[in-house]
This record gives C-alpha cells, sequence and structure tokens, in this order.
C-alpha cells in the first residue's frame, strides 16, 4: 500500500507556475529590459575584475579547473564547473553593490544576482539569447512577485532566499523540468539555502570593510539552485514540506498565513512576462538610497558653475533627505563626515554628496583613500555640510534634494527628483552605454564597442559561449 505525503500546497503552485509560464510571449518589452540588465551586469562585473573579493574567486577558481565544458569566469576567462561559475562571477558584480535592485511591498532582492547561474548553464549547455531571456523573465517574476508578499528581514534573513527561488525557476526552465522535478528542485533549494543577515550587518571587519562574503552571497544562493535543479532532474526528492512544513520556509521567515496566500494569488495571477521591467539600476555605484542625492548634488554643481562660481566659494550645503535616505546612508552611520573605508564612504550621505561636488561625477574611484582625504572634499565635509530629514517622505522614499549656498545666502538647488533607473523612472539603454564604457575604462574601448554589439543583437545570438568569448577578449 502506497504511503500518503502531506501536501504543501505552496510549493505546488510555484511548480504550477514554472510549468504554466512556458506559453508566455516574451515581448518587445521584456526583451529591451533583458539587454538592459545583460549590458549592465556585465559592465559592473568587468569594472570590478580587480575588486579583493573578484581577486579571491579567481584564485579559488584555480583550485577547480576543467580542461573543457563547464563554464568561464567573465572578463578573465577562467573554466570550472557551472557552480562555481555561478558562484565566482557573482563577486564582481556585487563588489560595488553597483547591480540592479527590485524594492518590493514587502522585500527587497538584485534580481540580476541570476544571471551568474542561468549564463552558466547556457554556456554549458550551448544555448541561445532567446534562452537566456526566457529563462531571465521567468526568474526575475518569481523574484518580484515574492519581494512584494515575503520579508526575509523580519526574522533575520538575507535577500537571496528570494533570488534563490528566482534561479530555481530560470535554471529549472532551461532544464526543462516537469511539473514533479519543479516540486523537488524548489524543495532542494529552500531547505539548502537560508541566508543570514549578518552579510549586512553594516559590521567592518578587519580591512574595515563589510563583510567578504556580502560579494558571494548571491552568488551561493543561484549555485545552490543549480545544483538543486540538476539534482531534480536526476530524481532527487527534497523535504516533503519545505515551504508548509513545521520548520519550513514560511516559518523561517516569519511570514504570516495572509502573507503566503497574497503570495499565492499573485503567483496564480501572473498572465504575463511583466516582471523583468519593474527593476531598478543604478546609475552611480552606491546604494539605491544615494541615486537621487548624487543626481540632485550633480545638478546644482552644474547650475552653480553656470552662474560663474568656483568651487571653492561654496559656503553651504544642505541635504534634505526622504526618511529612509537620512537613516540609512547618515543616521545608522558612524561618522558619516570622516568615513575611513571604502565602504564607510559609499554608505555615507555627506560623503557622496561632497564627493560629486568637488568631482562632477561618482565612479568607483570616488571612494578609495586619495580622494577620501583630498583637500577639496575635506573643505566641504568639515562643518559646510548639513544633512536634514525631509517632513515628508516621497513616495518611493528615496529622494534628496542638494542645495548650495554662497556667502551671501544665494542658493542653486539641484531638484528632488528620482535618478534614471530608480523609483519608476525608467532607464534608456544609451544611458546603460554611457555607465557600461565608464567601468571599463578608455582602455578596453575596443572591447566594449564590441560587447555591447553582441548584447543588442542578444536575440539572435544563437551559442551564449560566443556572447562569453566578448567578456574576455
Amino acid at each position: 500500500m502506497r504511503a500518503v505525503s502531506p501536501n504543501d500546497a505552496f510549493l505546488d503552485h510555484l511548480a504550477a507556475f514554472c510549468i504554466r509560464a512556458r506559453r508566455f510571449e516574451i515581448d518587445a518589452v521584456c526583451r529591451d529590459a533583458v539587454r538592459k540588465i545583460v549590458l549592465d551586469s556585465f559592465g559592473v562585473v568587468l569594472g570590478a575584475l580587480d575588486h579583493r573579493a573578484a581577486q579571491r574567486a579567481r584564485k579559488f577558481a584555480a583550485c577547480f579547473p576543467v580542461p573543457e565544458g563547464g563554464a568561464r569566469l567573465w572578463g578573465t576567462g577562467e573554466r570550472v564547473g557551472i557552480e562555481h561559475a555561478a558562484l565566482l562571477n557573482s563577486p564582481p558584480l556585487r563588489a560595488y553593490d553597483f547591480n540592479d535592485f527590485y524594492l518590493g511591498r514587502l522585500g527587497g532582492a538584485h534580481p540580476s544576482d541570476i544571471l551568474t547561474g542561468v549564463i552558466a548553464v547556457a554556456e554549458s549547455a550551448g544555448a541561445g539569447g532567446l534562452d537566456v531571456a526566457r529563462a531571465l523573465c521567468l526568474g526575475y517574476e518569481m523574484i518580484v512577485a515574492m519581494s512584494d508578499y515575503i520579508d526575509p528581514d523580519r526574522a533575520g534573513w538575507d535577500y537571496p532566499c528570494l533570488t534563490a527561488l528566482g534561479a530555481t525557476a530560470a535554471i529549472g526552465g532551461m532544464l526543462e523540468l516537469d511539473h514533479a522535478q519543479f516540486r523537488q528542485a524548489f524543495s532542494i533549494t529552500v531547505n539548502a539555502n537560508y541566508p543570514s543577515l549578518e552579510a549586512e550587518s553594516s559590521e567592518f571587519d578587519a580591512h574595515g570593510e563589510l563583510t567578504m562574503w556580502k560579494r558571494f552571497n548571491g552568488g551561493d544562493g543561484v549555485r545552490h539552485a543549480i545544483y538543486a535543479c540538476y539534482l531534480a532532474k536526476c530524481g532527487v526528492e527534497g523535504v516533503v514540506r519545505p515551504f508548509e512544513g513545521k520548520f519550513g520556509y514560511l516559518a523561517k521567515l516569519q511570514a504570516t498565513a495572509d502573507e503566503a496566500e497574497q503570495a499565492v494569488r499573485r503567483i496564480q495571477g501572473i498572465e504575463r512576462f511583466e516582471g523583468i521591467a519593474r527593476g531598478s539600476f543604478k546609475r552611480w555605484p552606491v546604494g539605491s538610497r544615494g541615486q537621487s542625492a548624487i543626481q540632485s548634488a550633480l545638478r546644482a554643481r552644474a547650475a552653480w558653475r553656470e552662474a560663474g562660481r568656483s568651487p571653492d566659494a561654496i559656503a553651504r550645503v544642505t541635504v534634505h533627505a526622504d526618511p529612509g535616505v537620512y537613516r540609512h546612508l547618515y543616521e545608522i552611520r558612524v561618522d558619516p563626515f570622516a568615513p575611513r573605508t571604502r565602504e564607510a564612504a559609499d554608505h555615507s550621505l555627506p560623503y557622496i554628496v561632497a564627493a560629486a561636488l568637488v568631482q562632477g561625477g561618482i565612479s568607483p574611484a570616488s571612494f578609495e583613500a586619495p580622494l577620501r582625504e583630498s583637500p577639496e572634499l575635506r573643505r566641504l565635509l568639515d562643518g559646510r555640510i548639513e544633512v536634514v530629514q525631509a517632513g515628508q517622505a516621497s513616495p518611493s522614499n528615496l529622494l534628496s534634494e542638494v542645495v548650495i549656498e554662497d556667502e551671501s545666502g544665494h542658493r542653486w538647488s539641484g531638484g528632488r527628483e528620482a535618478a534614471p533607473g530608480s523609483a519608476g523612472v525608467p532607464i534608456s539603454f544609451d544611458t546603460l552605454v554611457e555607465k557600461f564604457k565608464e567601468n571599463l575604462g578608455a582602455g578596453r574601448a575596443a572591447r566594449a564597442e564590441a560587447l555591447i554589439s553582441a548584447v543588442a543583437n542578444l536575440d539572435a545570438c544563437v551559442d551564449v559561449r560566443k556572447l562569453v568569448d566578448e567578456t574576455v577578449a
């Protein structure tokens, strides 16, 4: 007599959605979003290959080389197994907190983390650009839906517990898992991947930086998803009730019954791909809450210069920040006017505003020691910048206004608007091309143009290995 196994309805709905989504079309909006995500992610990675975490990743790769097959590290070409490729391409993607993000109703994530796994599986299989696009659309749909109704922070878990679900959907779709196999893949993924929020604790390590594991954390969730999908395809079974069990995902994350039900209804109601176009991009290498402040500082600086004023004539700078910005980039920071490390600088609202005003732009180099200690920056940070909390938050809670004053009290404002790519403001492919070229630098201009062209024509790519070739050319 066959035993009766307890059911996990939440698990069933996730698997059913992945099967149902196979009939969804990839429309022009989705294809445009895919191209933006791929270009932006490659640019962020290629601009961060010298980061300490990326160097350690390549050192690890040298311990597990494969002569053929597998997948490669972007930019440098080391060939490793696909799980390792998904993990090790993550550190440069997350090195400067510069890849995309999605802030949902309850949770949030960096959805493009899943690209490291999608490209690794596609490269191993010789899949094409449209296969990558479909996988990304499915994975993003899952991440966006879960972020709206699941809050990892509440119970002390980090966002990769959401992106791992998206990676499982994306990679399972590429492997053409059936309903039963998808159930087991999701079960294995969630039971093996509960990332602690300690990665986002803001506590500095021995190097004065945020934990290096923050750079690997997202890729590790994607790595879990890859082996979960392959194990499921080979008939390996996960735990019986990974979501609704006594010690399951929903209990671990302290999701209420109402939140779980809303998440299910959301998944059931999806009839087309649209989540991939709902993410946000970062024009500058600081967190999502700093984008508007940089834009406002640069606009105020431009108006100041148009008036014929020199930077050393700035008498006062006032930053009016939304409550969420004020708290995250100022109130909770230790000595935000004198950051001692790169990590402290790019999480300091006074610093990023001062750097934008002095340098006329923001790049990863803006936070290195020589610039942090420049006399021009210190002049502003030593008593000339005031940060105040806005009386009322904007709908996004991400906005800031920078106002410059001279000794006579004349004021120049940079406005209080969302930066391109964030808070619902679209960002063009051309703007992301500018960011991409800045990341690669003038010395790699030829590689930049070739890779931009390859990504722009992703739909026509019949073998993703050729796309990866362009990153290591």
